[in-house]
């Protein structure tokens, strides 16, 4: 496997698409991609850049999945019930490409390579994104 520096840059909300396209460059093979920050940070809004406008903020249905790719949210997500927690990590494992926002909120790190993203917002229209791989 490579070695992947930190990815880190701060861009406006018109510049995101070109921020989608270096993250597929810096980790073309990466296919599990978790997503931190504050509500309102962008991280739905990454995730529409990367698939497409379908994509919908799935916090009150948790999972939603697509041709290409499942999107997860845990913002509200159930985490008393071990069964959920469990298709969570199975989509982890099965998935082609897996979105998982909140990821900070799952009770332990997904076996295998992942991408964690950090959104951070710095002004209304600027966010700083530092992405670090984990093997």
């Amino acid at each position: 496997m490579r070695d992947f520096p930190v990815y880190e840059r701060q861009f406006s909300e018109e510049e995101l698409p070109t921020v989608v396209s270096e993250l597929r460059e810096w980790a073309p093979s990466v296919t599990r991609w978790l997503l931190v920050g504050p509500l309102g940070a962008g991280k739905t809004r990454l995730v529409q850049t990367w698939l497409g406008e379908e994509v919908s903020s799935p916090t009150f249905t948790y999972i939603h999945v697509y041709t290409q790719a499942v999107h997860v949210d845990l913002y509200r997500f159930p985490s008393e019930l071990p069964s959920r927690w469990e298709e969570v990590y199975s989509l982890l494992e099965s998935a082609p490409l897996v979105f998982i926002e909140w990821a900070d909120k799952l009770p332990f790190p997904p076996a295998g390579p992942a991408v964690w993203v950090t959104l951070t917002p710095l002004s209304e229209n600027v966010r700083r994104l530092r992405a670090v791989f984990t093997p």
